[in-house]
């Protein structure tokens, strides 16, 4: 009699596979969950209800956590939970955490991509067989020691960080920096900390290592743009006839709020998302309902360049009709909707405008280059601080928002200079010109 194949996944009594007959054909396009039942002595299942691996797995997952009886050990006498780091694995406590925690954040995506790297480690360990000291059977209580931590970071550093395309081929790829791996050591370490302070406890161990210090790892970006090199992506953004409105609306947002590129794009002027209302002096780079983050998000004045660009955003959001403003309002939008990042059309400009097109050169560039730019004419290390979200507002903050006057002068004049040195870039449709209330209302702004 053939072996049984192993299981596609396992964790504690259920494991998941294919649901097949006694042939070999598939009884369900869906992948199943099996478990054996004690009490009627049989093997019982569940459709997963995907045939995609990853949501299966995630499925099982939540039917484990569901499972009282799959709970920790507890206690005979004193009816305690046992925490055993020993009989905990990693790969299950990761999988807690994402289920429990990091996929309802709003860096979920970092979280999952920062994860799979210490997933990819232990696939790379259990490979090497008995060469290997860790694998798929590794527990909370070898993962929280310093030589986890140590050997992680001595083979993340031989791994090249690559990008791939919706095929899953790999369209860049270059050597992994030191602060990438220490994210993932962060990470790990949140997991097994998640996994001490679960309810009951799932491990008695908390991990020895921490992440090094960002300065220790991170590499001082050096390169910045001038207006000169700005005026010309202007320029090319906003060039006549051609599909460049989403790079362009990009352009205006991070020059009007020196704000993370995500966050430029995830500027709305949907109501219910509460960043900005026509009139308001205000917007809040932090949408209603996302936690705020250490990359925290602040609420800025509203240059009056900006304003007019969000004034022409929020007549076509309430020129649709109610059912079709979901989903609409997006500042920088591709016919509409949403975008993540201008990656692709930024990558396009840097190689048709014969810019460098290295690492320093991605979009973050120009965060770096505007806050260079505002503090050699006159922004104080303060207003730029809380301009920028590089310091969490006090408590007064909360109630008296700042102002950020020196910062707002100085953004001011760096638009009037580009206005000079592209002129009609700075519309949503090049005219050439510049309009006439524009220096009026840039006068208002000013402290």
């Amino acid at each position: 009699m053939p072996a049984r194949a192993a299981p596609i996944y396992r964790r504690g009594k259920y494991w998941l596979d294919w649901d097949r007959s006694a042939d070999g054909v598939l009884r369900s396009p869906n992948l199943t969950i099996f478990w054996y039942d004690p009490d009627a002595g049989r093997v019982r299942s569940a459709s997963a209800r995907t045939a995609e691996e990853g949501a299966a797995i995630l499925a099982l997952d939540r039917r484990y956590l569901a499972d009282a009886e799959e709970a920790p050990a507890f206690c005979h006498a004193c009816g305690q939970p046992i925490a055993r780091a020993e009989s905990y694995l990693l790969t299950d406590a990761i999988a807690d955490y994402r289920l429990e925690h990091g996929d309802h954040l709003a860096s979920a995506t970092s979280i999952e991509a920062r994860l799979k790297h210490v997933l990819d480690f232990l696939d790379a360990e259990e490979a090497l067989g008995g060469e290997g000291r860790f694998g798929i059977a590794t527990t909370c209580a070898a993962a929280c020691t310093a030589t986890f931590a140590k050997t992680f970071r001595a083979w993340s550093a031989k791994q090249p960080a690559v990008w791939r395309n919706g095929k899953g081929e790999i369209t860049v790829s270059r050597p992994r920096s030191a602060s990438s791996t220490e994210m993932s050591i962060a990470q790990v370490a949140a997991v097994l900390n998640h996994a001490a302070n679960a309810d009951p406890p799932r491990s008695d161990k908390r991990p020895v290592f921490k992440p090094k210090a960002s300065e220790k790892v991170q590499r001082t970006r050096r390169s910045r743009i001038g207006l000169s090199e700005l005026a010309t992506m202007l320029r090319y953004a906003a060039e006549p006839g051609k599909s460049r409105e989403s790079l362009h609306a990009f352009l205006i947002g991070s020059i009007c709020t020196i704000a993370r590129p995500s966050s430029v794009t995830d500027i709305c002027v949907d109501p219910e998302r509460s960043q900005w209302a026509p009139g308001l002096p205000l917007i809040d780079l932090n949408p209603t309902g996302r936690v705020q983050t250490k990359k925290f998000r602040p609420t800025l004045p509203v240059l009056p360049l900006l304003n007019r660009w969000l004034d022409e955003d929020y007549a076509t959001y309430m020129a649709l009709a109610p059912e079709k403003r979901v989903g609409r309002g997006w500042l920088v939008n591709y016919h509409g909707r949403a975008i993540k990042s201008v990656d692709r059309a930024w990558d396009t400009m840097l190689a048709e405008l014969d810019l460098p097109t290295g690492r320093e050169w991605r979009s973050y560039i120009l965060r770096h280059s505007l806050a260079t730019i505002v503090r050699n004419r006159g922004a104080s290390a303060w207003d730029l601080q809380g301009f920028m979200g590089h310091r969490s507002p006090s408590q007064t903050e909360v109630y008296a928002i700042g102002e950020f006057g020196t910062v707002v002068t100085a953004l001011n004049e760096v638009i009037s200079e580009l206005e000079r040195l592209a002129p009609g870039t700075l519309h949503r449709k090049h005219t050439g010109t510049a309009p006439r209330t524009m220096a009026v209302k840039e006068e208002k702004m000013s402290p």
